[in-house]
């Protein structure tokens, strides 16, 4: 029959033991797209649980808000009022951001594939790319007159 002090020792070096062992690597969350419902998941994310890694895949250097590019057309605003670095989300949440773009989803082994031929892999995965034109499915479009019509649909 163990005694009381026996029973002690032992389970206090077996806490000690628990205490010795390495922790799990952090949560990786990433995040596909810097657009504002990507960059507010990235930002809020992190603001929940700053042990949580989050990285955020987007290609452009910053976001730029396509509502108010209304007001660069209208003369109110110029593209530096409306255009905002993804550096504040790295200076102020901590987020890490990878330059490139995400090109396929390997839900399997739970990774990104990236342009550049590289991988991340996740815990979790947000994606939220945005919209963008098909210009060539748009009937008579042609790159002359992207060029050349006025339009807020993308800054």
């Amino acid at each position: 029959m163990m005694q009381r002090r026996q029973f002690i020792a032992a389970t206090g070096s077996l806490a000690l033991a628990g205490c010795a062992t390495p922790r799990a690597a952090p949560a990786r969350v990433v995040v596909v797209g810097g657009g504002f419902g990507g960059a507010t998941a990235a930002k809020y994310i992190r603001m929940w649980d700053p042990a949580i890694d989050v990285v955020l895949v987007e290609r452009e250097p910053a976001f730029i808000s396509c509502p108010i590019s209304n007001l660069v057309l209208g003369g109110f605003k110029t593209m530096g009022d409306i255009t905002t670095p993804y550096t504040g989300l790295v200076r102020n949440h901590g987020i890490t951001i990878v330059r490139d773009m995400a090109t396929a989803i390997d839900a399997d082994k739970k990774q990104v594939r990236l342009a550049s031929g590289g991988t991340l892999p996740y815990d979790r995965l947000v994606v939220s790319p945005g919209i963008d034109f098909m210009y060539e499915r748009l009937q008579g479009w042609s790159p002359a007159a992207e060029a050349t019509v006025l339009h807020a649909w993308k800054a």
